[in-house]
Formats: C-alpha cells, sequence, structure tokens
C-alpha cells in the first residue's frame, strides 16, 4: 500500500510500485536530470541529449529522466519541446515502449508524478525525485516571486541573464550552506519513503558517496551529458561526452549502496 509523504508541509505523490510502471526487464536504470533544452539553448548540448537517448534505446537500458528535461520556466514548455522535436520524439517514443519514463521538475512541473521508486532486489528500494519540492528556497516568497517574474518575462535575454547571476552570487555566498540543506531534506524524505537512497537532481551538481542515502545526477551542459547508473548491488556516476556513441559500462568497483 502506497503511504503519503509530506514535504513543507504539503503531499507529494506516492510512487507506484515499479511493476506498474515498467513493461519488459531491464538490466540497468539511467537517471539523468536538468537538461533545460529551449528556443535559446545551445546545439551542441542539445545534441547531446540526442546522443544520451540513441544510445540508451539501442542499449536496452531503462530511463528515468528526473525533471527539467525541458525549459518551461523562461518560456512556456511546449515552445521549448517545439524547438527541439527530434528529443521531443524520442522520449515520446521510448515512453510509449515503456523504457522511459518521465518525472516533473520546477521547471516542467506539468509532466506527471514527482517521485518514483526503484525497487532493486538485491538492496531494496531506490527514491527518483528532482528535489524541487524540499527545496526552501522554492517555496519561499522570494522563490515564488523570482518564478513568476521568468515565466512572464523569461523570454527577455536581459532576465535570463539576471537569474543566472542571481543563481551564481547565492551560491558564491552560501552555496555550500544551500547544497547541506537540500542534501538534509533530501535525506528525509528518502528515510519518510522508507527507502534506502534517493537520487535527486535540481541544483546541477552530482554527487555519489558511500553509505549516503543521498545522490544527485547531475545535469547537462555544453560539453557532456551528466547521469548515473543503478544496477545491481551498485549505483555509479557516469557522463557522455561529444562524440561518444557508446554509454559507459558498469563497474562492479563502484559505490556500493
Amino acid at each position: 500500500m502506497n503511504t503519503e509523504v509530506r514535504v513543507n508541509c504539503a503531499p507529494i505523490a506516492a510512487a507506484r510500485s515499479e511493476q506498474d510502471q515498467w513493461t519488459g526487464r531491464y538490466v540497468r536504470t539511467l537517471v539523468a536530470s536538468d537538461w533545460h533544452p529551449g528556443s535559446f539553448s545551445s546545439p551542441a548540448a542539445v545534441h547531446l541529449a540526442q546522443q544520451f537517448l540513441e544510445c540508451a534505446r539501442a542499449s536496452g537500458d531503462r530511463v528515468v529522466l528526473n525533471g527539467d528535461i525541458f525549459e518551461g520556466l523562461f518560456e512556456p514548455a511546449e515552445q521549448a519541446e517545439t524547438a527541439h522535436p527530434v528529443v521531443r520524439d524520442m522520449i515520446a517514443e521510448m515512453t510509449t515502449r515503456g523504457q522511459l519514463f518521465r518525472l516533473a521538475g520546477n521547471h516542467d512541473p506539468d509532466v506527471g508524478r514527482s517521485v518514483f521508486i526503484v525497487d532493486q532486489p538485491k538492496f531494496g528500494r531506490v527514491l527518483i525525485s528532482h528535489g524541487h519540492a524540499v527545496d526552501s528556497l522554492h517555496h519561499s516568497r522570494l522563490g515564488q516571486l523570482g518564478d513568476a517574474i521568468s515565466r512572464r518575462m523569461g523570454h527577455l535575454v536581459a532576465i535570463r541573464g539576471a537569474a543566472r547571476f542571481a543563481e551564481r552570487a547565492a551560491n558564491a555566498i552560501a552555496g555550500v550552506a544551500i547544497e547541506n540543506a537540500f542534501q538534509t531534506r533530501c535525506r528525509a524524505l528518502v528515510e519518510q519513503s522508507k527507502c534506502v537512497v534517493g537520487i535527486f537532481g535540481h541544483i546541477h551538481r552530482r554527487y555519489l558517496a558511500p553509505d549516503d542515502a543521498y545522490a544527485n545526477a547531475g545535469c547537462l551542459s555544453r560539453t557532456r551529458l551528466e547521469y548515473l547508473i543503478l544496477s545491481d548491488d551498485v549505483i555509479q556516476l557516469a557522463h557522455l561526452e561529444l562524440g561518444e556513441r557508446r554509454l559507459q559500462e558498469s563497474r562492479r568497483h563502484a559505490c556500493p549502496v
């Protein structure tokens, strides 16, 4: 039976069992987040996203796209998706085939569910969630105001530049404290969900450490796409660079859970 998880006094929809969401059998699960392609994005970064999906489709890996996959804050999500029809259509096709599941982030909140749980036979339940639901800054008045301005005027270069400057300034002033608070809240969500580890996104900083219930898959940049591999009894960080045609192999010496 599903249990309700509450964060910031608001309920998060409980995840359904893995069996209800996947069709077929898959050896590995690849988790990626924070791609943010929009009509103003770098062609190289979008090509990396396409490369990743092509490789995953060919290798038969299942994929969880963990929020902020298309830019829906600085422009309408439909406009961002229309600007990149190849990536959009590949996501739709792999979803229809049961090979891909997409979660909502703060830049694409209308995608659907915000929490997904994978049952790994060798070590238990793994929670996957973008993480914005536990971000206190995102839920603050300042955060809500910033989002409102971005949604209304994000098509302007000056507004996007100001948002990036504000983010860099916040990280320079209190980046460590912000990240530590975010990780603490994510670990609490993992515990509430009765999972052994949680894979998040949102802050664009990949992270994995032994015996830590918090992990982060990283993000997409102009030169590489970061992701996380979940297989057997290990989790490992990986990345795909421009021109690479194969995803990284699972390693026995990766971080054990």
